[in-house]
């Protein structure tokens, strides 16, 4: 009665399909997506190819007449919740095609879980051979984390990403069964969101301090470590001859109210700019397009939906037709 009910006022469960995609451990990474797997993100196929990516095979170096570009990220490069053409990356080389004789290629490196400092590291150990004409490094307010002190690997034993609550201790089948519930979806809302109210989560403190400015020695700790993330990516483009680009996507919450003291985009400009990187805000962008959570938001998830990457594949393909000159 009551899940009826909540049809006309509850957003739909997401779709799952098992198994969702699987890692390996890396000693360095702490976990990489496992080669030539099939498996599944929400309900949308993930295929990845013999270098663990979520993309078709590449040659180890460009062809002639092709210029190549590296998308490196977390979740939301990889594409969480949406078809693999549907990524930003893929949508950009959609764009791009083919200008006279030259051909773009766009790879899509995304590795969920992945923060800025391991997105250099991956770079450095694997990106770098197939190399890239420009690299284009997608940021979120979740990778203003520091380093641990130790290169954890939060998998499971069949190599899933380790979840939280239920997520922790119930296989996934299990935990997929229960999110067919509108009922427990708007709970689960709910309990949390009262729960951060009264004692709020370090995950709450960590974004309310990006969304309104207040100190938090972790997050502090977390802009050190872009600093040093990007200006490593600097040095590695000097001395590689690749274009460098950040992107930096907003957070749910700046288009869902009055966000107007944040300063995590400035941030991430200023970091950017000390180092010479250039960098697109997609703040405006989104706004402009913004009709509510789900217009650009995947509901029950949070990871920016197929507009929210074609949004920012549009503005990525003007900054490159801008300096298309400029890249070697």
């Amino acid at each position: 009665m009551v899940e009826s009910l909540l049809l006309f006022v509850v957003p739909p469960p997401i779709v799952w399909l098992d198994p969702q995609e699987s890692y390996h451990v890396d000693p360095k990474v702490g976990h990489r997506l496992v080669p030539g797997q099939q498996s599944y993100t929400h309900s949308f196929p993930v295929v990845t190819n013999s270098y663990g990516m979520r993309d078709r095979e590449f040659s180890a170096v460009p062809a002639p007449g092709v210029i190549r570009i590296l998308c490196l990220g977390d979740s939301l490069t990889f594409g969480d919740g949406v078809a693999v053409e549907d990524t930003y990356p893929k949508q950009l080389e959609a764009r791009l095609g083919r200008k006279g004789a030259v051909r773009y290629e766009v790879i899509n490196a995304g590795v969920p879980s992945y923060d800025t400092w391991q997105e250099v590291v991956y770079f450095e150990e694997w990106g770098w051979r197939l190399k890239p004409n420009m690299v284009v490094i997608g940021i979120y307010g979740n990778d203003v984390v520091p380093k641990p002190a130790m290169v954890n690997t939060a998998l499971t034993g069949d190599g899933m990403l380790r979840r939280q609550g239920l997520g922790g201790v119930l296989p996934d089948f299990a935990v997929h069964a229960l999110k067919r519930s509108r009922l427990l979806l708007f709970l689960r809302d709910r309990v949390g969101k009262l729960n951060d109210l009264v004692s709020p989560s370090d995950q709450f403190l960590h974004q309310q301090s990006l969304l309104d400015g207040t100190q938090n020695p972790f997050v502090e700790r977390g802009w050190q470590e872009v600093d040093s993330s990007l200006q490593r990516m600097a040095a590695l483009k000097r001395e590689q001859g690749f274009e460098l680009l950040v992107i930096i996507f907003p957070m749910a919450e700046q288009l869902l109210r009055d966000s107007s003291r944040a300063h995590y985009q400035l941030r991430v400009r200023a970091i950017a700019d000390k180092y010479s990187i250039s960098s697109i805000d997609l703040l405006d962008s989104f706004k402009r397009e913004f009709k509510g959570f789900g217009s650009l938001f995947i509901e029950w998830d949070g990871h920016p939906n197929s507009k929210a990457h074609r949004i920012a594949a549009e503005e990525i393909a003007k900054f490159i037709e801008g300096l298309s000159k400029r890249i070697p």
